[in-house]
């Protein structure tokens, strides 16, 4: 940049020299020192700073990601995706999201995200060191880039709950959780990083646990030291991040989250022994591997797997409290039956392309028929387990939750198969079931919209069955199936449904 004193004495130059002679001296453009010279002062000006666009920008992105939740890594939250949301450039989109996170290159550490805690005037975050295994050799638990976006979700919901605002608040009326009780969580041997612009931390506190607390009274201190403790963690919890996003709105008064893998997952109506989760376990060892496999699809979820991506057996053996050996017994057992991809080395959430969906619907529609015609002529007594799956269907529908929804309906679809007594046909609808699961985990379908059409579909099946009219029930099974493969295939988006392909695959040869 050139001083104000260079300016002046290259304009000084012009009354003894051309312009050309005077730009070749100097360095300047002929341009340049035509425009100094017609200015009445060379002092240096002020700049404009920040385009306002940019702030404006900055709110709308942080407002969007705060509430993403555990799909800030998908695809739906990329800066594309997003700058064609907001209507913005990309690039201003991406001067935003950076400025939520941290580089890439800093995403590398032994770190755990264990606690997280916030109420006014206190945000508690605690961090364990993890001790590697000396033979692993599996790279990190998750893509970087995975961790990049996850920090500035959590960035994100900070700033967009108000906390930097939190300095300036001073009344009691605002404390809606106990201090005490978020003090009382700065204890054991883990790290802690603590936001405190009122100074409530006791010295005695901060002193006795020497360097384990970090104590920060200024905001923007607080965000540049959490993102990097962030970007020391092997994980993200996406639990964590929906949990953020939820309490956004409420200022995230009363948020806590720990850490908490229990050695027994709980088990509800839609995974009780009415409904295994696959029939390729063996009966001997389904107690740990059917375990597995739900954990597993709820890690997909929660870590933000996408299609490709490898599964880490040393974070899935950590969260689950199950021995290494375990674990990698099960992945291959799921590699081996196709639910994971094995070609690469490892276990991989498999890449799944529109003809894998289309071919996935096909198979279930065409099972499908053959089950509920071998229903309809059943005695009712063995609707009995079908009409307790559609309750449960009609029970979660109200609760608008996507999650519920799917697993009431996919357990009604199963006690359909189930109660036809084709045993070979019951076992194939039940392994394309739990392919369908990891399906809709890895794109992350959502069913609380079409809450209202699935139970209506539901319910239309239970009573023509009820009265052995097999073809009404498979028109509706069929209409249902259809729809359902259009939403995923959609989801797919770089390549359009294929019409004529699902046509030719599922009409009626009858």
């Amino acid at each position: 940049m050139y001083s104000a004193e260079f300016r002046r004495d290259a304009v000084a130059m012009l009354s003894t020299s051309t312009l050309a002679e005077a730009a070749a001296r100097t360095g300047a453009s002929p341009s340049t020192l035509r425009r100094w010279a017609s200015r009445s002062d060379l002092e240096d000006r002020p700049r404009s700073g920040r385009p306002p666009i940019q702030e404006t920008a900055d709110r709308v992105v942080e407002a969007l990601v705060a509430t993403a939740g555990a799909r800030i890594s998908g695809r739906d939250y990329s800066t594309r995706a997003l700058a064609e949301a907001t209507g913005l450039s990309q690039s201003i989109v991406a001067r935003s999201v950076r400025a939520l996170t941290l580089p890439v290159t800093e995403v590398d550490g032994d770190r755990e995200l264990i606690l997280a805690a916030s109420g006014f005037p206190l945000v508690l975050l605690g961090f364990r060191r993890v001790v590697a295994d000396g033979d692993d050799n599996e790279g990190p638990a998750v893509p970087p880039r995975r961790i990049q976006r996850r920090v500035a979700g959590i960035t994100a919901a900070l700033r967009t709950a108000g906390v930097q605002r939190w300095a300036q608040r001073f009344d009691s009326e605002h404390r809606q959780v106990s201090t005490d009780e978020l003090l009382a969580l700065l204890d054991g041997d883990e790290d802690f990083l603590v936001l405190d612009p009122l100074g409530e931390v006791p010295h005695a506190l901060s002193d006795s646990a020497g360097a384990r607390v970090t104590v920060c009274a200024d905001f923007d201190e607080f965000a540049e030291l959490l993102k990097s403790r962030l970007g020391e963690c092997q994980d993200i919890p996406g639990s964590l991040l929906d949990l953020l996003a939820a309490r956004v709105r409420h200022g995230l008064e009363g948020v806590l989250w720990r850490e908490s893998v229990p050695a027994e997952p709980q088990r509800s109506s839609m995974t009780s022994d009415s409904m295994e989760i696959s029939s390729w376990l063996p009966k001997e060892t389904r107690s740990i591997t059917e375990h597995l496999a739900i954990a597993l699809r709820e890690e997909i979820i929660d870590s933000g797997y996408e299609p490709g991506d490898r599964i880490n057996p040393r974070l899935l053996s950590r969260r689950m409290q199950v021995p290494r050996a375990s674990v990698d017994a099960a992945l291959r057992r799921m590699v081996d039956d196709k639910l994971l991809d094995g070609s690469r080395g490892g276990a991989r959430i498999p890449l799944i392309t529109t003809v894998d969906v289309l071919d996935l619907y096909a198979a279930r529609m065409a099972i499908g028929e053959v089950v509920l015609r071998s229903l309809a002529l059943r005695p009712q007594r063995y609707l009995v387990p079908v009409q307790l799956a559609l309750r449960q269907v009609e029970a979660s529908a109200p609760t608008r939750s996507g999650i519920d929804v799917e697993d009431a309906d996919l357990h009604f679809q199963q006690e359909l198969a189930r109660a036809s007594g084709l045993r070979e046909s019951a076992r194939a609808f039940e392994s394309l079931t739990l392919r369908l699961r990891l399906f809709i985990s890895v794109l992350q379908l959502d069913y609380s919209p079409a809450s209202d059409r699935i139970v209506s579909d539901d319910r239309a099946m239970f009573r023509a069955l009820s009265r052995g009219d097999a073809k009404s029930a498979i028109e509706v099974w069929r209409g249902k199936v259809d729809n359902a493969v259009r939403h995923m295939a959609g989801l797919l988006g770089r390549r359009r449904f294929d019409q004529e392909l699902w046509t030719q695959l599922t009409r009626s040869l009858g």
